[in-house]
């Protein structure tokens, strides 16, 4: 039954690099390999280069000291964007002028306006990354065999990197759940998951179910980005996109 959905997913493209996700390649770059979970970037959440302050976490930081440290700090940096929004270029301190600096000499008011609205707190990942680097050892062979045999690309061996960094307990606050983080609906097509068993916690069914489940949506969009971006938003929800904004990019 498989056969026809490997034999599509082995006619792969290449994964495109555009030239306009550089600065948000670079942003996440600097995420999972400059910055630990004690440091967070603030930042434009649309425009991934403007990074306000590399803001420190201390130690035992619960998630409601997280929320109190970036709301802290974002309400200054919204206040700052208000000032220069509403057309402030003289007099400015060097907090303001910074700030300022940070966007294009042309920037508008109204970006400005908007980009108060935009703030967000990323907390840094760089030490989660080397632990699953160091984690990913066991399951790695498995995994690009499965990605193999399914005709999916072998560099998305990495994908569980992002998921989970290579925890089998991890679990998101949506209720997935492992390496692979299926939620309980996607995982039930192809794995045992009830009262008694749950296989999203076995590193190598989950693996196994996820080169399947990358396999057809690859074989439904024919389109790897899209594959990739329906595993998390679903082949229904991507087909959707597509067809309303008339685009595959």
């Amino acid at each position: 039954m498989l056969a026809p959905v490997v034999a599509t997913a082995r006619a792969a493209e290449p994964f495109a690099r555009p030239a306009e996700l550089e600065p948000d390649i670079q942003f996440w770059r600097q995420v999972f390999s400059q910055i630990d979970s004690d440091q967070a970037f603030l930042h434009d959440s649309r425009h991934l280069d403007v990074i306000y302050e590399t803001v420190r976490i201390p130690p035992g930081a619960s998630s409601k000291d997280r929320r109190r440290i970036a709301d802290k700090v974002r309400d200054r940096y919204k206040a700052t964007l208000k000032l220069l929004a509403r057309g402030e270029r003289e007099n400015l301190d060097a907090e303001q002028r910074r700030v300022l600096a940070l966007w294009p000499a042309d920037v508008s008011n109204e970006e400005l306006k908007e980009a108060a609205k935009r703030i967000r707190f990323q907390q840094g990942l760089a030490d989660n990354f080397r632990a699953g680097i160091a984690r990913s050892g066991a399951w790695q062979p498995f995994i690009k065999e499965q990605l193999r045999e399914h005709g999916v690309p072998l560099g998305l061996a990495a994908l569980p990197h992002v998921e989970s960094s290579f925890n089998p307990k991890a679990r998101s606050h949506v209720g997935a759940a492992g390496l692979w983080q299926f939620t309980r609906p996607t995982g039930r097509r192809f794995m045992q998951i009830d009262h008694v068993v749950d296989e999203r916690r076995d590193p190598f069914r989950s693996s196994e179910s996820a080169a399947k489940l990358l396999a057809y949506n690859y074989s439904v969009l024919e389109s790897w980005p899209l594959a990739i971006t329906a595993y998390n938003h679903g082949v229904t929800g991507m087909r959707r996109a597509v067809k309303k904004l008339d685009t595959e990019d």
